[in-house]
């Protein structure tokens, strides 16, 4: 039993993670999907893939905090599966923290597939553009199963400019908690909807006395402010680069236009077999 594990923000990962379960079953494996929340679960399973979206060149809080709370000495077999918006090989070291933990704990450490999803954060894509990445990654994952139920290993091997843009960006885990504290709800367009609360992972959204609460344990996901329908959520410091409404992924793949950020690096992805 392969025991899937995902954290997705804004579930472009947890699309991801579902095609790479689909095509485990297609070949036979049986592999069991789980939604991580806030990084408390718990795994049963012998063999994992560790599904999560690449947050400033690192792996997200949650993840982290799941790799911590796994049983010590159990073994088994690890597989990553990452998404990220853009195909740069700075992104390559985003799973170091987690082998690291990981090792310490007597897992070994298989292989890693990263995928481009359109981003959360930063600047919107295109619903075409969206789509080509959604497509591009269903052609690729049918690999990655192969590969996971052989139990084959493909592992990077990050370049100094990936490590050291991950150990930089650390810092951001520092960094989301004290922003999150900044967020703020436009009361004149929300709706009242609490959406923004459910949805909050980690808890970290209240509404009391008519007031919205926003604590100290975000973790930079913009699941809130991506899902708002009325696009009422402000996101402090970082709020030029929020991104709200989701994609729509049905859109024509053969009319996305050239991305013109890292426009070679997306081409070249894009047309890779």
């Amino acid at each position: 039993m392969t025991g899937i594990y995902v954290f997705s923000g804004t579930g472009n990962t947890l699309k991801c993670a579902e095609e790479l379960r689909d095509a485990l079953a297609e070949l036979g494996e049986n592999a069991a999907l789980h939604v991580i929340k806030d990084g408390s679960e718990k795994a049963d399973e012998g063999d994992l893939v560790l599904c999560y979206p690449v947050y400033g060149f690192n792996s997200p809080v949650p993840m982290l905090r799941f790799c911590r709370g796994l049983e010590a000495g159990r073994g088994g077999r690890v597989w990553f599966l990452k998404t990220s918006g853009e195909p740069l090989r700075l992104n390559d070291a985003s799973s170091g923290e987690l082998t690291r933990i990981l090792r310490k704990k007597g897992f070994e450490i298989k292989g890693e597939f990263g995928y481009i999803m359109p981003y959360n954060i930063i600047f919107r894509h295109t619903d075409e553009a969206a789509s080509l990445m959604l497509e591009t990654a269903k052609r690729r994952i049918p690999a990655a199963a192969r590969a996971i139920a052989a139990g084959e290993s493909a592992l990077p091997a990050p370049g100094a400019g990936a490590k050291f843009m991950s150990a930089l960006c650390r810092i951001e885990h520092g960094f989301y908690p004290v922003n999150g504290r900044l967020f703020r709800v436009d009361k004149r367009r929300c709706l009242r909807c609490m959406k923004c609360v459910e949805a909050c992972p980690e808890g970290n959204i209240g509404y009391e006395n008519g007031r919205f609460k926003f604590g100290g344990r975000c973790v930079c996901c913009t699941r809130c402010a991506f899902g708002c329908p009325a696009d009422a959520i402000h996101i402090g410091i970082i709020d030029f680069m929020r991104v709200n409404g989701p994609y729509d992924f049905s859109r024509d793949p053969a009319k996305a236009e050239p991305i013109r950020y890292c426009r070679k690096a997306y081409e070249r992805y894009f047309s890779e077999k």
